[in-house]
């Protein structure tokens, strides 16, 4: 796949959906209290879980969509250092973004992210190195395939 856009974007929603797989399984089996898709439903409407059915689709696919743009800003990156140690920097990325938006959460008290018990920080964590990790396994078996058709 050559467009970088599109590659980062589809390795991206990948990931994401991976990520939300890897969530739904660690908050059903009770290891976790909040499922990434909670994030963002505290975000879009302002109050903490349970949400409606509805509400839980809509904020699971603006997690994806956002781990889409994430899979954007990824490739459009990695060309600025080595291609080498690619699951090393996927797995930074992940990581990084996890820290970023506990920071976030930190520094502006969004209601219902503030104080996460120890085992979820840790699954959200496992989480997000899944996700960098999945992000750019993808990218380079698109880049491979890219390359072989080339």
């Amino acid at each position: 796949m050559e467009d970088r856009l599109t590659r980062g974007l589809i390795a991206g929603i990948i990931a994401g959906i991976v990520m939300d797989i890897y969530s739904f399984a660690v908050y059903s089996l009770n290891l976790s209290t909040l499922r990434y898709p909670d994030w963002s439903g505290i975000v879009i409407f302002n109050h903490t879980p349970p949400f409606q059915s509805w509400e839980l689709v809509l904020a699971t696919i603006t997690q994806i969509f956002f781990t889409g743009v994430m899979g954007i800003v990824f490739t459009y990156l990695i060309p600025q250092v080595t291609s080498r140690n690619f699951l090393l920097k996927g797995w930074l990325f992940g990581s990084s973004i996890w820290f970023a938006i506990d920071i976030f959460d930190t520094l502006f008290k969004v209601d219902g992210l503030g104080q996460v018990p120890f085992l979820t920080a840790v699954t959200n964590y496992i989480g997000a190195a899944i996700f960098g990790l999945v992000l750019a396994e993808v990218i380079i078996l698109f880049t491979n395939k890219s390359r072989s058709v080339a």
